[in-house]
């Protein structure tokens, strides 16, 4: 389930409850999915649409025994496309 509310840090995050993972995608365009998360804490975040994605994040996932690791970096992938170095197959 993708849960998309007014936040200054996290564009989206999307849940699994029977996995235990999330994926997040922050506004400064990083791409994280993180393991482990407690499904209690998913389940609320899906269920209540009126939660702080910045302080569900935080707590559920940044200090907590979550684990994550980086999936995507837009700024990373832009950098290697404007290389005018890089010759791309035509």
């Amino acid at each position: 389930m993708l849960t998309y509310q007014s936040s200054s840090f996290i564009s989206y995050i999307r849940t699994d409850v029977l996995r235990g993972t999330c994926d997040v995608q922050l506004k400064d365009g990083k791409f994280y999915t993180y393991y482990n998360v407690s499904r209690r804490a998913l389940l609320n975040l899906e269920l209540n649409k009126s939660i702080s994605l910045g302080f569900w994040f935080n707590r559920n996932c940044v200090n907590s025994n979550a684990t994550s690791s980086l999936v995507f970096d837009v700024n990373k992938v832009y950098a290697f496309q404007t290389n005018p170095y890089v010759l791309s197959a035509a």
